[in-house]
């Protein structure tokens, strides 16, 4: 058997949301013959930790996992990396704005960006993770210029996975039988849940739900459910952040248009009014050629306009702050 390898570097890969991830990377893999060269990076501080991480996977005897290399250098980390998910970064805490978050979490990204751009794969993906995503994805595709800014993704699949969850929740209805939802603007509470496109057992939910409450508690739920997170175990979402890389992960790497419209963050091209070579969170989907696409034609109603376009300033406004704190140049 010929045995293919991808090689992945998760960074803050001591931390939590890594660790609730690595176990299940496996499932990024189309098929038996192909295995995981692991790199894991986090600062010199974790190095002790991130070798127990490492002695975990070990004992873990997986089959699909080629070997890992533990490291604090960025050359090593992302030497032929083929799929880069940029997990670490300073965590948000209870009172945090989102300013303070991109202040103290902009140097790692452009750092992260120099490095994928000096040592990492021709084909690399890479998927931002660590808040905030939207911003932090900007400021990393910004110190790559050689990779082509369609690799660069934020994860809103977060947001939409907590969309569904609270929707299926909410009309006790299967969760499996919900399609088409999708989130649009920034990983922040002016995110906007498009209930107005997605089906429940192929029946617009507009037509057998209360569109009183899409409109308005359900908006603010799934928009708050971070801070609600935050709130009940003193730290963010650990377990379902490490589901949602694997959610998007597998449509990155699995260009598969049977998955219809999802939730990705991309770099905008001016799309429905977003500042063009921002990243943000559009209803995507592949095309018949396997090209990862933002949905055209949807037609929006004013609220939703109205939504979306302040999400979409909140993008430009922390894009324009990055260029003040000269993490852009």
């Amino acid at each position: 058997m010929n045995t293919k390898t991808i090689t992945i570097t998760v960074t803050g890969a001591a931390g939590q949301i890594a660790y609730a991830l690595l176990p299940r990377l496996a499932e990024l893999l189309v098929d038996v013959e192909t295995k995981i060269v692991l790199k894991l990076l986090d600062i010199e501080a974790a190095q002790s930790k991130l070798e127990a991480v490492a002695m975990e996977l070990s004992d873990c005897a997986f089959s699909w996992l080629e070997h890992v290399v533990v490291t604090s250098d960025l050359k090593t980390a992302f030497d032929g990396c083929q799929l880069a998910l940029l997990v670490g970064a300073s965590p948000r805490t209870q009172g945090m704005e989102r300013a303070d978050l991109l202040r103290i979490n902009g140097a790692i990204f452009q750092a992260h960006g120099a490095a994928i751009n000096t040592y990492a794969a021709s084909d690399v993906q890479v998927l931002v993770v660590g808040n905030p995503c939207n911003t932090n994805a900007y400021i990393c595709m910004n110190h790559a210029r050689d990779v082509p800014a369609h690799r660069f993704y934020s994860m809103s699949m977060l947001d939409q996975n907590r969309a569904y969850a609270h929707l299926a929740t909410h009309f006790s209805w299967d969760i499996s039988l919900l399609e088409n939802l999708c989130v649009w603007g920034n990983h922040s509470t002016t995110m906007y849940v498009d209930y107005q496109r997605a089906q429940y057992d192929g029946q617009l939910i507009t037509d057998i739900a209360d569109t009183e409450w899409l409109a308005n508690a359900y908006q603010t739920l799934v928009a708050e459910r971070g801070s609600v997170v935050i709130q009940a175990r003193g730290s963010s979402s650990a377990a379902s952040a490490a589901n949602a890389v694997l959610d998007a992960s597998i449509m990155l790497l699995d260009s598969n248009l049977a998955y219809g419209a999802f939730s990705m963050g991309v770099c905008s091209h001016g799309e429905y009014g977003a500042k063009p070579g921002t990243i943000v969170s559009y209803p995507c989907y592949y095309d018949n050629k396997g090209n990862l696409s933002v949905v055209e034609h949807i037609e929006l109603d004013p609220v939703a306009m109205k939504r979306i376009s302040a999400s979409f300033e909140e993008i430009a406004d922390e894009a324009d702050l990055c260029r003040s704190l000269d993490l852009i140049h």
